[in-house]
């Protein structure tokens, strides 16, 4: 018998005797998953954009961020629905939205396993061995390695992050693997293979990602024929079973496409036209962006490389080859639309647990060789040793991050709840809707309420901004850590906002807060508010519009000043940056002040931060100077007459202290409670 018909004979390695064990051991990694998610407990900012949606959903109001607005601002629509109905049964949204993100996680982490198992790696079988075993290499210890790929999941930082998060990344995820299962499992099935389309359909309404993974498994699949058969091939693509199979997924599609664009008036959600784009800055950002996951989770390319070894053995072709077209081509996707706004990889978690796969079937094939050589017992150790240590690297080296990440975010939602139940509560003061423009638009939304309208700056939940986007040329030249880069600061203003938002305080930070601050509407007609809530001992600051009456009363022009530049603000969130840093305060005066010299003549604040920085150290007269300059050029500006107070009172001025305690009382009476 010959070498190559030993092994065409050998059955499919086994799970034999222990099948209990391993069983067992997926139990385990699933409970520890569990423990490591919930010690790690947070909601994900943007979620509560989508549970925005759900509420409206819910209360008849239709599926919209703003009542009467028919924008498409989510990308999770099955997720939403799913959402909507535990919601009309009174469950809690968020508690619902965690546990839901958790069990698919779970889910993940079966379906990884499952999917391993589908891949046999075989070993290269001496003949005289085989003789004296007909079983060969038919060894049960290497069902063990079926659970590596899970194990990795369990301790990726990433993964735990989004499993616990409230947002859909798992379920999308699940639904790619169950497709990739069913795809694989079923490929030589005589029947249409209904199974990998409808689950490929639930991830296309998940995320609209999934309409990737059913094109390149499309692709991968008339490859395969075409080299195979040659034309011959090509029939068979396009054989009954097979055009049944894809149709289950195509008319669910096109029926998706053509009730979202009767309702919402476009083909695509409103997030794509508002995020994605294609230019140099795009693309360094995806590359920076991959950076990171390939330094994290890929050990600079070992675990994405070493298994391309494994296409020598062509009876895994069909796997290796599907798991790599899928993998490089998300890959490619990512890095193209300049990655992802949110943290920790979660546009490359989608195929992390195929190159898991694919790099335990590489060890599989480095315990057969152990094996040759030196011996079962430490061929299966040596695995056992390897997987191990890439674990444990994996969760010690982003175990920081992870829960710096994590506090981040909890302390984000929770300054974001606080601040939007004041805002539901000046609604109701108001007696009105009231209006907010604010970037960071997630958890201070939702807890806001319906009746406040919330226009986004980046126009992920704006109509306008996203489709006619207006950029200033000084702003967007700025290399910032905003992947969102369209705005149009004179729609904003347009909509007369009655506060402006921004989740970094006074200081614009992304793109359209600093496009903002070169329209004579916001430099004229918006101060910074400051109020506090005494139960949790939180400070905010937001920028309210002044009052009608005192709009009209404003003489001064606009720019009004000679060497105005819009690159001003640049300068101006510059300094404020450098400010921070005690031992460059003589920089961030010369910012501050060429901010001031740059900007229009109405803008006052920079002669605030320089009297902020002359009264830190001490030299009052001069901070006086520039806190009266401040107050002279906008009687608006709270804190310089809140500082003008205090040193009034000092110099025993009763009169003038009198009189910045009640400018602070007229524009900010709840900073004095």
């Amino acid at each position: 018998m010959s070498k190559k018909s030993i092994k065409q004979n050998i059955p499919a390695e086994k799970q034999g005797s222990n099948k209990p064990l391993i069983l067992a051991g997926l139990v385990l990694l699933c409970i520890v998953f569990i423990v490591i998610c919930t010690n790690n407990k947070f909601i994900q900012d943007d979620a509560f954009i989508s549970f925005r949606y759900v509420q409206n959903f819910v209360d008849g109001n239709g599926l919209v961020f703003n009542i009467g607005e028919r924008v498409e601002g989510y990308t999770n629509l099955l997720w939403v629905l799913i959402l909507s109905v535990f919601v009309k049964m009174n469950f809690d949204i968020g508690n619902t939205a965690q546990m839901m993100s958790l069990a698919f996680g779970v889910l993940v982490l079966v379906m990884t396993y499952l999917l391993s198992g589908l891949i046999n790696i075989k070993g290269d079988i001496d003949p005289k061995s085989f003789k004296k075993n007909r079983s060969g290499t038919d060894d049960s210890s290497i069902g063990f390695f079926d659970l590596i790929p899970p194990a990795l999941l369990v301790f990726t930082g990433s993964f735990v992050f989004w499993a616990i998060s409230g947002m859909e990344t798992t379920m999308f995820i699940s639904f790619c693997l169950l497709g990739i299962y069913f795809y694989i499992k079923d490929k030589d099935s005589s029947s249409p293979n209904y199974k990998f389309s409808i689950f490929i359909l639930l991830a296309t309404l998940t995320r609209p990602e999934g309409m990737y993974f059913f094109g390149l498994m499309l692709i991968h699949r008339f490859g395969l024929l075409f080299m195979e058969k040659r034309g011959e091939g090509l029939k068979e693509f396009f054989s009954k079973k097979n055009l049944i199979s894809y149709l289950v997924y195509v008319i669910p599609v096109i029926f998706y496409f053509i009730i979202r664009y009767s309702y919402y008036g476009y083909l695509f959600p409103n997030t794509y036209y508002a995020k994605t784009g294609f230019s140099s800055q795009y693309l360094n950002a995806g590359i920076e962006y991959f950076m990171k996951f390939f330094s994290s989770y890929l050990l600079y390319g070992v675990v994405l490389v070493a298994p391309v070894y494994l296409f020598r053995k062509k009876e895994n072709f069909f796997e290796v080859s599907l798991f790599y077209l899928l993998i490089v081509s998300f890959i490619l996707y990512v890095i193209s639309v300049g990655g992802d706004v949110l943290k920790q990889n979660r546009f490359f978690l989608p195929v992390l647990p195929l190159i898991y796969i694919l790099f335990a079937k590489f060890l599989t094939d480095l315990y057969f060789k152990f094996n040759k050589n030196l011996g079962k017992g430490i061929a299966f150790a040596s695995v056992l040793i390897i997987s191990s240590v890439i674990c444990y690297y994996y969760y010690n080296s982003q175990k920081e991050n992870l829960q710096s990440e994590i506090n981040s975010e909890n302390g984000l939602v929770e300054k974001m709840k606080i601040t939007g139940n004041w805002f539901k509560n000046k609604q109701k003061e108001l007696g009105r809707p009231l209006v907010l423009a604010a970037t960071t638009i997630g958890s201070v939304s939702y807890f806001a309420g319906p009746e406040v309208v919330v226009i986004d700056n980046l126009g992920l939940t704006d109509k306008e901004i996203a489709h006619n986007p207006k950029p200033v040329p000084e702003i967007s030249a700025e290399v910032l850590g905003w992947k969102e880069r369209n705005y149009n600061a004179d729609y904003v203003m347009s909509r007369n906002p009655d506060y402006v938002y921004f989740s970094t305080g006074v200081k614009p930070s992304a793109y359209g807060e600093r496009a903002l601050f070169t329209t004579e509407e916001f430099i004229n007609a918006y101060y910074p508010y400051y109020f506090s809530d005494k139960n949790s001992q939180f400070t905010e600051v937001v920028y309210k519009r002044k009052s009608d009456d005192e709009i009209k009363n404003i003489t001064t022009e606009y720019p009004g000043n000679p060497g105005y530049t819009p690159a001003f603000v640049n300068m101006f969130t510059e300094a404020m940056n450098t400010s921070r840093d005690k031992s460059r305060t003589q920089l961030a005066l010369t910012q501050f002040q060429q901010s001031a010299e740059m900007g229009p003549a109405a803008f006052d604040m920079p002669y605030q931060y320089i009297g902020d920085i002359y009264f830190q150290q001490g030299k009052k007269d001069l901070a006086f100077e520039n806190y009266k300059k401040a107050v002279d050029i906008d009687e608006t500006n709270i804190m310089a007459h809140y500082q003008l107070y205090q040193l009034y009172g000092e110099n025993g001025d009763t009169l003038n202290a009198k009189n910045s305690y009640e400018k602070i009382l007229k524009y900010d009476p709840e900073i004095m409670r």
